[in-house]
């Protein structure tokens, strides 16, 4: 088969090695262009954000391991800040040992702002356990469990939060001592238990007595007989051994924690017997032993089935010494008929059938002759138109004497004043007349206190001060109970020394008693609770006022007032007064040099020199309550007060003149004054009483 001519015709023929070449040179050109418009976009957006976003400084502590916000796709950090736009965020950190920080913030307008944070530790866990010292394998339940001051609970504790650190445990548990320790807590959720062991908070005691069998109580429980054991908790207890026929035995028992004490062998005493003691007639003076015990009658404790000696004795009678022995746990009753020693009084009085009058008690006509007991007595001497004649007298047996009485008709009588008074129990009295004087002491005077103002005092009525103080068996016929006690073991209670530790108001209250027994008014009164002076003071014994008891001290010739008790100088002379001295050294810290009065404590009224006014102790011995409350006076020299009595009320009366616990320069001053509201082992008094 024949085919037609082939035309060829020429084709274009291209490089493929060029082709490639144009191809990736255009492509770099379009990244390159892509590229560059992101970089770009992404350089104004940041520009954009720096200038709007809000730098935000955030600081947590401790420093977290990781934080992470929301609210946000974009917070970079630069140095210390956060860029920020204004928003809520919440702001996530976690830190190991610490709770999950979660905080919600917001970014305000402001261009700078600070947020600072904390995290909380994790607390610990712990277990709390208690068991006997000696027992660790026993516990103890219901012990209450403090932890830095607060309870927790009450042991087992099983699981408790704690915060982590140095914490004050504390454990207290019934018959146990307290723990009180410190722990440390880890923290971080870590569980610690805590096995503590408490020590016993009693004590074995044991008590063994002579005899056996007694009983023993402890704080009013009776607990047993002896001999016991037994266990008590630390604490102070009031121990009492008793049995039947027997005194109490009693002590104070101190138990200390875990440390047994034995109490062996107390050997009880047989009780005292009881003795009631009568006298015929009553109110005579008892003497046990020497030993002062008051006025019949009374009752006794004894010591028993031994002898005791009883002296009996009363002014104008015979003294009587009788032995007594009573049985342990009996009562024995001794009475005696006193009898009288009598002393003849005969008579001689003008004019006839005058009436006679014996202790206010009329007689009838006088006789010739009469027997009185020896004791002192007052006679009186009545008849109309004629002065009445009173005289004291004092019977001597034995001895009779003879008194010759003219009356003198009322025209021509002149009243008398008696010098002397005595009351009814026996204690005398002076009768003193004052004058005008200067009071306290000056501020150039050494020694002064601050409350001795000087004053001008001026006494008109004249009164009777008592010769001493008053003593405890004249105290004991009104307050037959009252105790003076001792100081350091040395007796202040006998019969011949003065009282002592009693108020002012009981002092008030013997006046009154005084004056009932002369039917004299009283001085002192009751107004509400309190014991107040009468206005104005009447003739009734009383106490003596400050100014008159500085008078009496201190002024008894026209010369300058005395300085001290003796004189103007010092020291005192030889057995002035009973002062803080040699004889007390083993007493009191601060004696007189060189001086002794042989009376370490206080001395029986009237052993020393009386001073110029014929009165006893105004130094040294005892200090005394006076009438006056206590007051500071004003210095006003132009000023005289007459017969001051102190001011209308106060919350302390007045003490003065110095006593023989206080012998300094400064209480040795007769310009003295002090004030009391209460007893005192130092404090006494003597009876004063205005003449009319």
């Amino acid at each position: 088969m024949e085919s037609g001519p082939i035309k060829i015709e020429p084709i274009s023929i291209r490089s493929r090695q060029s082709s490639r070449r144009l191809m990736p040179l255009s492509l770099f050109k379009w990244f390159a262009g892509v590229f560059l418009s992101v970089v770009l976009i992404l350089l104004g957006v940041s520009a954009w954000f720096v200038f709007t976003a809000r730098q935000v400084v955030i600081t947590i502590a401790p420093v977290p391991e990781s934080i992470a916000f929301s609210g946000s796709i974009f917070t970079p950090r630069i140095g210390d800040y956060y860029l920020m736009w204004p928003g809520e965020y919440t702001l996530a950190a976690l830190k190991e040992c610490f709770y999950p920080l979660d905080h919600r913030f917001r970014v305000s307008s402001d261009k700078q702002q600070r947020l600072h944070l904390k995290m909380q530790t994790l607390p610990g866990r712990v277990k709390i356990y208690a068991h006997p010292s000696d027992m660790t394998d026993s516990s103890i339940a219901g012990a209450r469990v403090k932890i830095d001051g607060d309870e927790v609970g009450e042991t087992p504790i099983e699981d408790f939060e704690v915060k982590p650190g140095f914490r004050k445990l504390e454990i207290r548990a019934e018959n146990y001592q307290t723990l009180q320790i410190e722990v440390k807590v880890d923290g971080c959720g870590k569980l610690q238990v805590f096995n503590m062991a408490l020590l016993p908070g009693w004590s074995d005691v044991f008590v063994s007595s002579v005899p056996q069998g007694a009983n023993v109580q402890i704080d009013g429980r009776l607990f047993g007989n002896t001999p016991l054991s037994i266990q008590l908790a630390a604490g102070i207890y009031l121990l009492e051994i008793s049995a039947d026929g027997y005194e109490t035995w009693k002590s104070r028992l101190v138990v200390k924690p875990n440390e047994p004490q034995e109490i062996k062998d107390i050997e009880l005493r047989p009780a005292d017997g009881k003795l009631a003691i009568h006298t015929k007639p009553a109110g005579a003076n008892v003497l046990i032993g020497g030993i002062f015990i008051g006025q019949t009658p009374l009752k006794v404790d004894l010591s028993p089935n031994k002898d005791h000696v009883v002296q009996i004795s009363k002014a104008g009678y015979e003294k009587t010494t009788r032995k007594v022995r009573v049985p342990s746990s009996m009562f024995k009753q001794l009475n005696v008929k006193l009898k009288p020693k009598e002393g003849i009084i005969r008579l001689l009085v003008e004019p006839a059938d005058t009436e006679l009058l014996v202790n206010g008690k009329s007689w009838g006509s006088v006789p010739g002759q009469f027997r009185l007991i020896a004791v002192e007595h007052t006679l009186e001497f009545k008849k109309k138109g004629y002065r009445s004649h009173r005289i004291s007298i004092t019977p001597r047996p034995g001895f009779p004497q003879e008194l010759k009485i003219t009356l003198k008709k009322e025209s021509v009588a002149k009243e008398t004043t008696p010098t002397m008074i005595v009351t009814k129990t026996g204690y005398s009295l002076k009768l003193i007349r004052p004058s005008s004087y200067t009071m306290g002491s000056s501020r150039r005077e050494q020694g002064r206190k601050s409350n001795e103002t000087l004053r001008k005092v001026e006494l008109i009525r004249p009164f009777y001060m008592g010769l001493k103080e008053v003593t405890n068996m004249e105290f004991k016929k009104f307050m037959p109970r009252h105790n003076s006690g001792s100081f350091k073991s040395k007796p202040l209670n006998n019969a011949d020394q003065p009282v002592v530790r009693t108020t002012w108001e009981k002092a008030a209250l013997f006046c009154n008693w005084l004056s009932a027994k002369e039917a004299l008014p009283p001085a002192y009164i009751k107004k509400g609770e309190n014991l107040v002076a009468v206005e104005p003071l009447n003739t009734g014994y009383r106490l003596p006022t400050e100014a008159e008891w500085e008078y009496c001290a201190r002024v008894y010739n026209k010369q300058a007032p005395l300085k001290y008790p003796w004189g103007q100088k010092f020291p005192p002379w030889k057995l002035s007064g009973n002062y803080s001295d040699q004889s007390a050294k083993d007493l009191l810290p601060t004696v007189l040099e060189g001086y002794n009065d042989g009376y370490g404590t206080t001395a029986p009224p009237a052993r020393f020199i009386a001073n110029g006014l014929g009165l006893y102790d105004m130094g040294g011995n005892v200090a005394e309550w006076c009438h006056d409350y206590y007051s500071i006076y004003s210095y006003a020299p132009e000023k005289t007060v007459v017969d001051p009595v102190g001011p209308e009320n106060g919350k302390h009366h007045v003490i003065r003149g110095s006593s023989w616990k206080h012998g300094s320069i400064s209480t040795l001053r007769l310009a003295y004054r002090s004030y009391g509201d209460g007893t005192r082992e130092d404090v006494g008094f003597r009876v004063c009483r205005y003449l009319k």
